[in-house]
């Protein structure tokens, strides 16, 4: 019984203590409610596609920075070596929208997670900012080719 408990805590512990989820990457899947985009979700209007990287994880991590830190209400909270966390403030209201990324260097792709913090609906507000995000990156990549 003893060995059960510890293998339990074990399998449970692994992805808990590392942020990292079943995907393997910190994103977490998107709730059942519309206010939510992810490159992660396999169907539907939640799907987004990767980004690519440009250059190598440094060179991506800084120019993303850049991108995100220019539209208004962002505020980085979390940097971590293949992780970024932002918060949006929107104007109405001050509601609180989390927006993260992941960059897989396995793969050189960019995954990302953008989801209000409460509420059901946003009017499409998440997805919009993360088409502008990948427009911006896409302008940008077409320059450093």
């Amino acid at each position: 019984m003893r060995y059960y408990k510890l293998l339990i805590f074990l399998l449970l512990s692994s992805s808990s203590i590392s942020g990292i989820a079943q995907n393997n990457t910190p994103l977490k899947p998107c709730p059942k409610s519309p206010n939510c985009v992810s490159t992660l979700e396999s169907k539907g209007r939640k799907k987004m596609s990767v980004l690519p990287f440009i250059g190598d994880l440094e060179k991506s991590k800084t120019k993303l920075k850049e991108i995100v830190l220019t539209i208004k209400g962002a505020t980085l909270v979390v940097e971590e070596s293949n992780y970024l966390h932002f918060e949006f403030s929107t104007s109405m209201g001050k509601f609180i929208d989390d927006v993260e990324f992941y960059f897989d260097e396995s793969t050189q792709h960019i995954h990302f997670r953008s989801a209000s913090r409460i509420g059901y609906g946003d009017f499409g507000a998440n997805k919009r900012r993360m088409k502008k995000i990948t427009k911006l990156w896409k302008s940008h990549l077409k320059y450093t080719i």
